[in-house]
C-alpha cells in the first residue's frame, strides 16, 4: 500500500499490523498520525504504546506481543483500539523472536494493532505478516489526487492547474505541499477558492527549497548530489553572491534550532518558518549530532566562515563565483562528504 492510500483503507478498518517502507521523513510521519489518529486524544495517555527495540532502555519483543495481549482499561468505555508503536530499531530479529512473532499474528488481539516504524529494511518474514506501507516519494499523479481530496473534504475550490502549478513550485515534495496546503487553506478561509495568484503571492520560490535540498545534501554527506543541486541551480541562471547568502541563512536558521531551548511556537514566530520546516529542520540537527559529537562547534566555525565570505563578496576581495566555491568546498570538507554516496 503506498503512503496516501493509507487513510482510504483506515475507513474499512484497520489492520493488525502494520510496517513503514521507504525513505521520505514527512510521509512515514504522515502515516503515524494518520494510524494514531484513529485513537481518541483522551485516550491516548492509555492507548498508545511506544517501544523501542534499539535505545539504551530498548524493549524486547515479547514484551512487545505482551503489550498488544494485554487488556487495557480505558475511560468511558471506548472501542478504539490499542496501537503499540514499535520504534525504528538496527539490528534484525532474531530466530525466537521471528517465532513469537509469526504466533501472535496467527492470532492477534482484536483490541490492538502494532506499527513497525521499521529498519532500512524490512525483513521478508514482517512484510508476510503486516500491511506494508510505502513512504518512497509520491509522484504527480499521487500527490495530484491527494491535494484534489483535501480540498474538496474542506469545501475548497481548486482549478487542476493550480493543483499542478503547487506541486511543481513544492518541487513534488509531500512535506513542503502540506505546509503550503495549511497556508493556503488559512489564507482563502473566507473565499473558499484557491487561485495561482495565491500561489504567486504565499508560496515561496522553488530555489528556497532546493538550496535546503542542497544543504541536506551537504549534511548527509552526498557531496555529488549538492554539487548536481549548485549546478543546476546555476545553470537556471541564478546568481552566485544569491545563492551564497541563501545557503548562509539556511546555516544559521539550523543552528538557532540546534541551540534554542524555548518552545516550538517560539522559534516558528522568531524564524518565521512553518511546522514543516522546523521538524525537518530538527531531523538535520538530530542526525548530524547523532554522528558527530562536534557538531555545534563546526556549525558555528562555518557560519563565521560563510560570514566572512559574504563580506569579502560585498566588498569585492573575491568575486561571487569564487566565494561560492570557496563555501561549497568548506562546508563539503566539513561534513567529511567523500562524494561516494
Amino acid at each position: 500500500m503506498r503512503a496516501l492510500e493509507l487513510e482510504k483503507e483506515l475507513k474499512k478498518g484497520i489492520a493488525p499490523g502494520y510496517i513503514i517502507t521507504g525513505d521520505d521523513e514527512y510521509l512515514k510521519r504522515f502515516v503515524k498520525e494518520s494510524l494514531l489518529a484513529t485513537i481518541p486524544k483522551e485516550e491516548r495517555m492509555f492507548s498508545y504504546i511506544p517501544m523501542d527495540l534499539s535505545g539504551v532502555n530498548r524493549a524486547d519483543v515479547g514484551s512487545v506481543v505482551s503489550a498488544a495481549e494485554t487488556y487495557t482499561m480505558m475511560l468511558g468505555g471506548s472501542i478504539s483500539k490499542k496501537m503499540i508503536d514499535v520504534q525504528p530499531f538496527d539490528s534484525q530479529f532474531s530466530k525466537n523472536d521471528e517465532k513469537l512473532l509469526k504466533e501472535y499474528f496467527e492470532n492477534p488481539s482484536e483490541d490492538s494493532f502494532i506499527l513497525f516504524e521499521g529498519a532500512t529494511k524490512a525483513e521478508d518474514f514482517l512484510l508476510d505478516l503486516c500491511v506494508e506501507i510505502n513512504c518512497s516519494k509520491c509522484n504527480d499523479t499521487e500527490l495530484y489526487i491527494f491535494i484534489d481530496k483535501k480540498r474538496a473534504s474542506l469545501k475548497y475550490k481548486m482549478e487542476s492547474q493550480t493543483i499542478k502549478e503547487l506541486i511543481k513550485l513544492c518541487s513534488n515534495d509531500f512535506g513542503r505541499i502540506m505546509t503550503e496546503l495549511e497556508k493556503l487553506f488559512m489564507f482563502a478561509y473566507d473565499s473558499k477558492e484557491i487561485t495561482s495568484e495565491m500561489l504567486t503571492l504565499l508560496v515561496p520560490p522553488n530555489m528556497d527549497m532546493q538550496v535546503y535540498e542542497l544543504t541536506n545534501a551537504i549534511s548527509s554527506g552526498k557531496s555529488s548530489e549538492a554539487i548536481n543541486i549548485l549546478n543546476a541551480l546555476k545553470k537556471r541562471g541564478e546568481k552566485p553572491s544569491t545563492l551564497l547568502s541563501m545557503i548562509a541563512s539556511t546555516y544559521r536558521r539550523i543552528f538557532q534550532i540546534a541551540i534554542s531551548t524555548t518552545s516550538d511556537e517560539t522559534i516558528i514566530n522568531a524564524l518565521k518558518i512553518s511546522n514543516g520546516a522546523l521538524f525537518m529542520n530538527r531531523k538535520i540537527v538530530t542526525q548530524n549530532r547523532s554522528k558527530d559529537p562536534k557538531y555545534i562547534t563546526k556549525m558555528k566555525d562555518a557560519i563565521k566562515y560563510l560570514s566572512k565570505l559574504e563580506f569579502m563578496d560585498r566588498t569585492y576581495v573575491v568575486t561571487s563565483e569564487k566565494a561560492l566555491d570557496l563555501a561549497m568546498s568548506y562546508l563539503i570538507s566539513m561534513q567529511g562528504a567523500n562524494g561516494s554516496k
